[in-house]
């Protein structure tokens, strides 16, 4: 019985990964199980409810598990044969068949892109390069048994590899392949089980890592961002790492002398960061520019305080940041707060409930002084002035109370809305809008209806809580036009040089602040 044990601890060593159908899971123990006869395997699994108990069985502890039904156990000879890199890129790209294009490398490339869906043009021309072995440069062999290297150097024009769902399971296999793919700069190794390398492991191993630039660990069971912080040290100079779908909700600051010494983009999507404050712990990676946090369960954004016309000293390249499918419940408080940021221009962020795309967009632009996209939509000049124009107009009370109050009230006031000084600065003084505010006018307000063609004008009184679309039905009537409905803007009479579009028909005119004597033109 000893030698079958030996033998099965041979080819099952502790860690090593096995798939059952479409189950995997981790060697955890290799032996004899008390009552029953012969050599077993105690495999912890990736699905929490696959197995039957924690590793301890009639009160013998054999191994544990991180959860208490993810154990079980199972006999050596119930697993398939296991397969080289080699073999199975072989398989895969050997035989050119136009009608089967490698679709894990479509999939690859929408993960890559976060789209749904990926269009492939010249699809017959993929194909007869994926025939040609030697020459192929990207390579997919996601859910295959592959789980060593095997000679690659063949594959001398690689640059991409996909590697995920396998049974790879440490540095030394990883490397193993990487020292022999000299071009390849991207690797995919997601929804692996790697052994958290040593100390002497990543010495020994980090060579085979220096020409990878883009590495992908998602959904590859990190829990403790220390782990993460150890495994980077095989590949400090890494440009691209994703860590999607790792429960990691606590972070640390990193050493950034040791590792993520150019790290552009990170992305950490559903990776149970409900706090923001532990984001605010990467804020030293001064070369990140894209940081990835789309659903994370955030709900309010707080960064350190800084002075109201000064910017962090945190996230110093940080241009683009992704917020979508967080709850965040104060969409004005967020924005002011990333205006903080000194070099923020692209945001995704998934409106409020109570809110719609126009609304934050309009609240992001106002706030964040240097943002150019939102959610791909590129911000205009004029887009830029209207959303000025409207919270210019919004906080003018507030403003001239806290002048009247002192400079610490002042102060507060900026604090809180950050881009409020640079607005007055370009406008001037919002004082004007302040008696209106106060004396609480007539509900109906008289405006200038003007046709742009032919100057026309239409002196009009209009409730204030009429739409848009009322008024655009109204201005249909009385100037007798047909077929498309016009498109509305208005001059403010106190500033004629900001004009304001009424892009959104069902809010109504109090919204876009119209006031008395206002010109509203048209087309």
């Amino acid at each position: 019985m000893v030698g079958v044990i030996d033998e099965a601890q041979l080819f099952y060593p502790l860690g090593t990964r096995i798939k059952i159908a479409n189950n995997y899971g981790t060697v955890k123990y290799v032996g004899e199980v008390n009552g029953h006869c012969g050599t077993w395997l105690g495999i912890e699994w990736d699905d929490g409810l696959r197995g039957k108990h924690n590793g301890m069985v009639d009160g013998k502890r054999y191994f544990q598990t991180q959860l208490p039904t993810a154990g079980s156990f199972i006999r050596p000879g119930k697993l398939g044969p296991c397969a080289t890199l080699e073999d199975e890129a072989r398989e895969r790209y050997s035989n050119y068949d136009s009608k089967n294009v490698d679709t894990s490398l479509i999939r690859e490339a929408q993960a890559s892109m976060q789209a749904s869906l990926f269009e492939v043009v010249g699809m017959d021309k993929i194909a007869r390069k994926q025939s040609k072995f030697e020459q192929l440069s990207e390579v997919s062999v996601d859910e295959t048994p592959v789980n060593a290297a095997g000679y690659l150097k063949d594959l001398s024009q690689l640059t991409t590899l996909n590697v995920s769902h396998t049974l790879i399971w440490n540095w030394e296999i990883v490397a193993s392949i990487t020292q022999q793919l000299p071009l390849l700069n991207s690797l995919n190794l997601g929804s692996n089980r790697l052994l958290l390398p040593t100390d002497k492991q990543v010495n020994e191993l980090a060579p085979s890592f220096s020409h990878l630039k883009h590495i992908n660990l998602g959904n590859c069971g990190f829990t403790d961002w220390q782990d993460v912080m150890q495994t980077a040290l095989l590949w400090p100079d890494i440009e691209s790492l994703s860590l999607q779908e790792n429960a990691l909700s606590q972070l640390a600051e990193v050493d950034c002398k040791k590792i993520f010494r150019q790290l552009r983009e990170l992305d950490l999507h559903r990776t149970k960061l409900m706090d923001f404050d532990q984001v605010c712990k990467l804020g030293n990676i001064s070369t990140l520019s894209v940081l990835n946090l789309i659903e994370n369960g955030i709900e309010q954004l707080q960064l350190p305080d800084c002075e109201p016309h000064a910017k962090l000293n945190m996230f110093l390249s940080l241009e683009q940041l992704s917020l979508m499918q967080n709850p965040i419940w104060n969409e004005t408080e967020a924005f002011n707060e990333l205006d903080k940021l000194p070099q923020l221009k692209r945001l995704n962020k998934t409106p409020h409930l109570k809110s719609n795309f126009d609304e934050m967009f309009s609240k992001a632009v106002a706030s964040i002084a240097g943002l150019q996209v939102i959610n791909k939509a590129k911000v205009t000049a004029e887009e830029r002035r209207g959303a000025e124009y409207d919270i210019w107009k919004k906080y003018a009370l507030d403003w001239l109370q806290a002048t009247k109050s002192g400079a610490d009230a002042l102060r507060e006031f900026y604090k809180k809305h950050r881009s409020y000084l640079q607005i007055v600065n370009k406008y001037g003084s919002p004082a004007d809008f302040v008696p209106r505010i106060q004396a609480k006018p007539s509900n109906l307000i008289k405006v200038h209806i003007q046709h742009r063609k032919t100057g026309e004008v239409w002196e009009k009184k209009v409730p204030r809580m009429i739409t848009v679309q009322t008024l655009q039905g109204l201005v249909m009537k009385r100037f007798r036009l047909t077929g498309e409905i016009p498109q509305l803007c208005y001059i403010d009479a106190k500033h004629p040089e900001l004009v304001v579009h009424l892009e959104n028909n069902a809010k109504t005119l109090d919204f876009y602040s119209v006031q008395e004597h206002d010109t509203v033109l048209f087309e």
